[in-house]
């Protein structure tokens, strides 16, 4: 898969036309990016979902860099904290071939509901904190549970590529949770100030849904829905720009279709556009849009090719200033492989010997790790290795039961992963500092040797 992802890479650099010195520093600094400044991010699994006070937590963490494991990693962080946000013992273990293992104790005397574990390296608090490995470890209790709060209901709006234009059509998503990032459904509708009803709007899925709105310059939109009470609530839509583009994408199988439209009337900077897409950081495609004669155009970016990831597009103006970004998921399945468990031997008996062999195929190389759990415990299946590593860790805010969006291809399944890419907040590139080929201070160098101990004997 690496050599493919170079060899496509290296065709898309080659064919690059140069547009002036501003598109010059992107490709450079993306370049520079993509060798020198790859994000890291982690993965733990644990020996069980669950704990009850006294009891150890095992764990083995994974740790990337970019879409390889991060083998030049020496160091890897694990705070243990309470559920009020106290640390109760910062671990430090070593990394060997991108993997590590620990444990932690859970206090006999704890109280809390759940342990918070926040994992990280060094290299990490470089960037958004967002983007650091973060868990709650349910912890049971025999004392009674205290009654929960009522759920408090909140709507948001995401206008696709990040603004409404008047006289063109929008594509408007919306996620609804309540305070503990749970989803919720309801149904409502949009409506002008004055009052006049123009849709109408229901969650689909996992308390998300979209609606196209073709609003009108100087005018303000307003939803109007019921909560889980049956009170109404009225929330906001996102303020209508008078002039400007928006850019909608669609899953079509294993390729994405783009719409770009623009109002009648903009500033000629937005007639002739760019459209780039980066991948762990390193430009992917990129597009020429000449909308001068025409108001929209379509096309089609080709993603059989492209590793299983989130894609940024960022659609710049004729100066190279981003004027609407989206990202996407793309699911090619190139992270699967088939493993066979056989057991070798069972010891039934207390802490007697058991036995059991994994088959890989030959030509993977592989770092596993197998828990091992009361029966009587149930799994928590929401969240995955695959699921961590290749979407909510390139994600802020939290993603409900993330590893339904691999267990199949499916379209309904491809439409439902593209709502959480249009409610979920995403930002690593602030591109006009990339523009102007200007690179990040970082104050945390990478570790890339062990922690060591020096010091003299006596006596």
């Amino acid at each position: 898969m690496t050599k493919k992802l170079f060899l496509y890479f290296v065709v898309l650099f080659f064919t690059l036309q140069g547009t002036g010195a501003a598109a010059q520093n992107l490709e450079a600094t993306l370049r520079t990016y993509s060798e020198n400044y790859v994000p890291e991010k982690a993965h733990l699994h644990y020996d069980k979902p669950a704990y009850a006070p006294g009891e150890t937590v095992w764990f083995k963490a994974y740790l990337l860099e970019g879409f390889l494991p991060a083998h030049k990693r020496k160091t890897f962080y694990v705070d243990w904290l309470d559920d009020k946000g106290t640390v109760l013992y910062h671990g430090v273990s070593p990394l060997v071939e991108g993997a590590t293992n620990g444990q932690f104790d859970v206090p006999e005397n704890y109280k809390g509901k759940y342990i918070q574990v926040r994992a990280y390296t060094r290299w990490m608090l470089n960037f958004d904190t967002a983007f650091i490995y973060n868990k709650n470890l349910p912890v049971l209790s025999a004392s009674t549970a205290a009654a929960k709060p009522a759920a408090i209901t909140t709507l948001q709006f995401f206008a696709e590529g990040g603004d409404a234009v008047s006289g063109v059509v929008n594509k408007i998503a919306f996620k609804t949770t309540d305070q503990w990032g749970t989803p919720a459904n309801i149904r409502g509708v949009v409506q002008t100030a004055g009052g006049t009803i123009v849709d109408s709007f229901r969650t689909v899925h996992n308390g998300m849904g979209f609606l196209f709105l073709q609003p009108q310059a100087g005018q303000t939109y307003v939803a109007k829905w019921k909560d889980a009470k049956g009170m109404l609530q009225t929330t906001p839509l996102p303020a209508v720009k008078p002039e400007g583009v928006t850019m909608q994408l669609m899953p079509s199988g294993n390729r994405r279709q783009f719409t770009i439209s623009r109002t009648d009337a903009v500033h000629n900077a937005l007639k002739k556009l760019h459209l780039v897409g980066t991948l762990h950081q390193q430009m992917v495609f990129k597009a020429d849009i000449d909308l001068t004669a025409a108001s929209s155009k379509k096309g089609i970016i080709p993603t059989e090719n492209l590793p299983t990831g989130v894609v940024t597009i960022t659609l710049f103006d004729e100066a190279w200033n981003a004027v609407a970004e989206r990202i996407m998921f793309i699911n090619n399945g190139d992270y699967t492989f088939n493993a066979e468990m056989q057991v070798a031997h069972w010891g039934l008996n207390k802490r007697a010997r058991n036995e059991i062999q994994v088959t890989i195929p030959e030509e993977i190389a592989a770092n596993l790790s197998v828990s091992v759990t009361d029966a009587s415990i149930a799994a928590d299946s929401s969240s995955t290795i695959v699921s961590q590593l290749l979407l909510s860790s390139d994600l802020k805010g939290y993603i409900h039961q993330p590893a339904r969006y691999f267990k199949n291809n499916h379209d309904t399944t491809a439409q439902q992963l593209d709502l959480v890419m249009l409610t979920n907040g995403w930002r690593r590139f602030k591109w006009e500092e990339v523009v102007a080929g200007k690179l990040p201070q970082l104050p945390h160098a990478r570790d890339t040797a062990y922690l060591a101990l020096s010091g003299r004997i006596y006596g």
